[in-house]
């Protein structure tokens, strides 16, 4: 797990305790609109959070998708050896990405 979904993990734990503590709390001294702001900003952090870690999930499935679509333009060009020295390449990247001893 990188950096970035550590931290963003991190950050929704924060969002949760956020959200018990100003919802369950019974302190007059804080008004209702203000918890409920809190309340409120720390649910849709969260459900941004969800959004972006599902999204990262998918950069590597995204990157495959794409090199296989550039496969597909490789077959239009005219030097046999420019050629497949490109379908090298893009094969050899995507066997790193389906070898999971790599990932």
């Amino acid at each position: 797990m990188n950096k970035s979904s550590q931290k963003l993990e991190q950050i929704s734990r924060q969002c949760d305790s956020h959200i018990s503590f100003y919802k369950y709390n019974s302190q007059n001294t804080i008004s209702d609109k203000y918890k409920k702001g809190r309340v409120d900003a720390s649910l849709w952090l969260n459900e941004m959070i969800y959004f972006f870690l599902n999204k990262e999930k998918n950069f590597l499935h995204d990157f495959d998708e794409e090199i296989k679509r550039q496969k597909v333009k490789v077959k239009n060009v005219k030097n046999p050896n420019y050629k497949q020295g490109l379908i090298d390449e893009l094969s050899i990247i995507q066997e790193l990405i389906h070898d999971r001893d790599f990932n």
